[in-house]
């Protein structure tokens, strides 16, 4: 490598703590891996001299400091990895064969500089470093070569590669499909003429030269023809083959392995400047400024908060896919209004989403979505845990910015609005026979975000009170043994949906069922409203007791109080003694029948001496 070198950190602390002492230099030199043992023992000989003088001593530090200064360098071996930690510039053209790290706040500038890299090298910049390109060119030494179709076969939309020559005798065109794919089948479509290709190599004839004719290629059934070398000859002339990206081509993306990777964490600004057949991602920023970027994309950006700001004269051609950029659903994508995509059916940018899920508080609820890009409609349905992944999770495409020459497409943005459809969200709280209506909320913008929490159009369950009352509604605190208490459970929905649900009840005290009636006391609870339960409670034994009720959720919830719910106790009840029927009127009744029974006799006995009277007297009058 032919790039600056500049002070390393060993270097830098030495500087900063320089000592007179030539043994502390000494001492430091023989610690540091830049000299050779054999050099520090001379050194050691040297300045531990009887017969050394000052102006010797003085002398020789200076060699020593500039034989540091020999070593010092930004940018450090890390394996076959070049490590930058600092601010650098290159500004030479050089080939690049090992790997780039700027990290730990580091920066490297291009000013000026041509690059050409190995195969397989790799660019990479933490997300606390930068790197600057101005008026400089990076280029593969093994681009991507090849060339694959879109899939179309009309004549405006059909894959086509130009084939040129000055040639005035008979001329062919030579070609060769990519690796492991063959002609068979194919069909190239020249001027008013067609020809049948098959194999691993075919020609087409386009006649005498001079030629300058497009040829158009289709496969069978509209199959993308692929093609990895181009040769234009005059009959029995040696073949030169060239990689087919490098004739001019339209309705093709170059195909293959590109040659090299640009991975930026942090910042990266491009002014003036060429990349050629790598790839560049990002999870940071991309300032791309004037700047040509052949059989570079896509560019891709790899997080939500990545961000690429296209601007200037910048330029796209040569993408290896049908867009010059693809980015998240959330990415920032600022493209300036003199900057020129690759065109063709090659968009602008993507946004796509991958992984994306529902998720219910239920299991085996069913929907459907209709306006996903390439899906007139798809269904699915939770799982056990509630998820349910769209399309499995895999990628899907949610933005297009179409290419500025698209002719079939009236928006220039396609942007994706796709509707979710509750078609059965149902559990024990509302059977259809309770008249309630699906939960989920009927239908809902999807959106992008991964997770889309379906927690609209279901009822949230909650207590307000529980206790005993008399027959005026007024707490009470005090019941007789035998007798029943009467309860009122008091429950509020403050969801957006009505549920038909029940209570259980035990005793406090015994923790077992307690004796109310009915068993389940039950209610339908309209959204935003208080609904009293009422039941009644027996109990056998004195003492104080208080009775605990739960309101019975669904089975079919993933989990227990995701619709609300939950347990409440009444305030304690103190059941006292039973008193038997009439007891409070005994005495009285007694008292008045003692009375009774007393004046009754009076009278009886009253009546009984006079008539006993009566005949004493007339026994007396009748006797002689």
């Amino acid at each position: 490598m032919g790039h600056p070198r500049a002070k390393s950190r060993r270097t830098w602390l030495l500087q900063e703590n320089q000592e007179d002492e030539p043994s502390h230099l000494l001492r430091h030199y023989s610690n540091n891996r830049l000299f050779k043992p054999v050099r520090v023992r001379f050194m050691f000989l040297i300045l531990n001299g009887a017969i050394m003088r000052k102006m010797q001593v003085k002398l020789l530090i200076a060699v020593l400091l500039l034989s540091v200064s020999v070593f010092s360098t930004n940018a450090s071996a890390e394996g076959d990895d070049i490590i930058i930690e600092s601010d650098m510039t290159w500004s030479e053209d050089m080939s690049l064969t090992q790997n780039v790290r700027v990290l730990n706040g580091g920066s490297l500038s291009l000013v000026d500089s041509d690059l050409t890299v190995s195969n397989n090298v790799q660019i990479f910049v933490d997300s606390s470093s930068s790197l600057r390109l101005v008026d400089s060119d990076i280029s593969s030494d093994s681009p991507p070569g090849g060339l694959a179709g879109f899939g179309y076969c009309d004549e405006s939309n059909m894959s086509a590669v130009r084939a040129t020559t000055a040639s005035e005798q008979n001329v062919r065109m030579y070609i060769r499909p990519i690796q492991g794919f063959s002609l068979d089948g194919a069909t190239a479509h020249f001027g008013n003429e067609t020809k049948e290709l098959s194999g691993e190599e075919d020609f087409v004839p386009l006649g005498s030269g001079p030629v300058d004719v497009w040829v158009g290629l289709t496969g069978p059934l509209c199959h993308p023809v692929s093609l990895s070398e181009i040769s234009v000859e005059r009959v029995g002339q040696e073949r030169i083959w060239r990689s087919a990206a490098d004739f001019q081509h339209r309705n093709m993306m170059v195909y293959g392995d590109t040659g090299f990777i640009m991975e930026i964490n942090g910042h990266m600004e491009s002014i003036g400047s060429t990349i050629f057949g790598g790839t560049i991602s990002t999870s940071g920023t991309l300032s791309i400024n004037d700047t040509v970027l052949d059989r570079v994309g896509p560019i891709i950006l790899e997080e939500d908060d990545s961000e690429i700001i296209l601007g200037g004269n910048t330029e796209f051609t040569n993408s290896t896919d049908d867009h010059d950029v693809r980015a998240r659903s959330f990415s920032t994508i600022e493209w300036g209004d003199d900057v020129i995509g690759s065109g063709g059916l090659t968009d602008k940018w993507e946004r796509r989403l991958a992984g994306q899920s529902l998720s219910f508080d239920a299991m085996y609820v069913t929907y459907e979505i209709t306006g996903m890009h390439r899906f007139p409609s798809y269904s699915n349905f939770s799982n056990e845990m509630g998820i349910s992944f769209i399309d499995g999770g895999r990628e899907r495409v949610v933005e297009i910015s179409w290419s500025d020459d698209n002719s079939w497409e009236t928006e220039r943005i396609w942007s994706e609005q796709a509707i979710v459809t509750i078609t059965d969200y149902r559990t024990a709280w509302n059977p259809e026979e309770s008249g309630i209506g699906d939960y989920g909320g009927g239908q809902f913008l999807l959106g992008w975000d991964n997770r889309v929490v379906v927690d609209s159009g279901i009822p949230s369950i909650g207590w307000v009170s529980l206790g005993a009352v008399d027959d005026s509604g007024n707490t009470i605190e005090n019941i007789s043994v035998g007798n029943s208490a009467n309860m009122v459970a008091v429950i509020e929905n403050t969801g957006s949906a009505a549920a038909s649900l029940a209570i259980n009840c035990e005793d406090v005290s015994t923790g077992s069922t307690a004796q109310i009636s009915p068993s389940f006391p039950n209610a339908l609870v309209s959204a935003g409203e208080q609904v009293s339960i009422p039941f009644s409670w027996r109990i056998t034994v004195e003492g104080t007791d208080s009775l605990s009720c739960r309101i019975l959720t669904p089975t079919q919830l993933v989990e227990e109080l995701s619709f609300g719910g939950g347990q409440l106790s009444s305030s304690s009840i103190e059941w006292t003694e039973a008193e038997e029927d009439g007891s409070s009127t005994m005495v009285p009744a007694l008292i008045a029948l003692i009375v009774a029974a007393g004046i009754g006799g009076y009278f009886l006995l009253s009546i009984y001496t006079k008539t006993e009277e009566g005949l004493e007297e007339e026994s007396y009058q009748r006797t002689p």
